[in-house]
C-alpha cells in the first residue's frame, strides 16, 4: 500500500518481498517511481489478480493422493450383464406359474384373482390381477410374449424396463379398475405395455440400436394389433388397449429425462 505523506513527484519502485515459506509472497511494498494514484492502483489490481490465479487454495486443488488412492471402475463382462438381465423375466414370471400350479392342483382351477371395475373388492386386483390367468394355456401365451418383449428392453436398458414394467402393471391395473367395462385378470395387459414401448421407443430416439429394436417388434409382432379390437368376446381387448397407450406414454415418459440422448 502506498505510504501516507507521498508526494506526486517522489520516485516509486513496486517490488514483492517472497515469503518465508517459498510460495505466496507476502509483503508488497513501493518506493518512487513519478505514478499517480490511478496507475498505482491499477498495477496493484492486476498484480492481486496474477497472484491469485498463479496459487490457488490448496483446498480446490486435486489431490493426486487421494485419486491414487480412489478405487479403479470394475465394468462386469457383457455376458455376465446378459445372463444378469436375461433372468430378471424369468424370476418374474415364477410367481404366476406358482399361482397357477396351486390353483390347479389344489382348487381346481377356481382360485382367481381377478380385478373387478368399481368396487372395493376389486382394488386388490389392481396389484394381484396380472398373476392370475384362466389355465395354462392363457399363461404360457402370455409368458411367450412377456419374455420376449422383456428381453428386448433389458437389451437396451435396465431401468427403462423397471419404469415400463411398473406403468404397465399398476397403472393398467388403475385404469381397468376405473374404466374396464367387467372383471379382468392376466399378464396380457403388461405384455401389450411392453409392446408399446418397443415400438415406440426407436422413433423416438432415433438412434440406431433403438431403431433396430422397434422395427424388429414392428415386422415380427405387428399382429398384436388386432388383440387390441373387440374381435373375440371372450379376450378383453380394452386391457390390451389401456396397456398399449401406456407403453407409449411410457417411451416419452424416459425420452424425456433430463440428459437422456437425443
Amino acid at each position: 500500500m502506498p505510504r501516507a505523506g507521498q508526494g506526486a513527484d517522489e520516485s516509486a519502485t513496486l517490488a514483492i518481498a517472497p515469503s518465508p515459506y517459498g510460495q505466496t509472497p507476502t509483503g508488497i511494498y513501493l518506493q518512487a517511481n513519478t505514478l499517480d494514484d490511478a496507475d498505482l492502483k491499477a498495477r496493484l489490481k492486476r498484480l492481486e489478480v496474477e497472484l491469485n490465479s498463479a496459487s490457488p487454495p490448496a483446498a480446490q486443488r486435486p489431490s493426486s493422493r487421494a485419486a491414487a488412492n480412489q478405487p479403479a471402475p470394475t465394468p462386469r463382462g457383457w455376458v455376465q450383464r446378459l445372463k444378469a438381465n436375461a433372468l430378471i423375466p424369468v424370476y418374474l414370471l415364477a410367481i404366476p406359474w406358482a399361482q397357477e400350479i396351486v390353483d390347479q392342483l389344489f382348487f381346481g382351477g377356481r382360485w382367481n384373482l381377478p380385478l373387478h371395475p368399481r368396487s372395493l373388492e376389486g382394488i386388490p386386483g389392481i396389484f394381484l390381477s396380472a398373476i392370475s390367468h384362466a389355465g395354462f394355456a392363457h399363461l404360457i401365451g402370455n409368458t411367450i410374449g412377456f419374455l420376449i418383449f422383456s428381453w428386448l428392453i433389458l437389451a437396451k436398458s435396465r431401468r427403462d424396463y423397471w419404469i415400463t414394467l411398473m406403468v404397465g402393471w399398476l397403472g393398467g391395473g388403475v385404469m381397468a379398475w376405473l374404466l374396464g367395462p367387467s372383471s379382468v385378470h392376466g399378464l396380457s395387459g403388461v405384455v401389450y405395455t411392453l409392446f408399446g414401448y418397443l415400438l415406440c421407443i426407436g422413433w423416438l430416439e432415433r438412434r440406431v440400436a433403438p431403431l433396430l429394436i422397434s422395427m424388429f417388434v414392428l415386422i415380427n409382432y405387428s399382429y398384436f394389433i388386432f388383440g387390441m379390437f373387440p374381435t373375440q368376446p371372450m379376450v378383453a381387448w380394452w386391457g390390451h388397449l389401456f396397456g398399449f397407450v401406456l407403453g407409449i406414454a411410457a417411451a416419452y415418459r424416459v425420452h424425456q429425462e433430463p440428459g437422456r440422448a437425443r
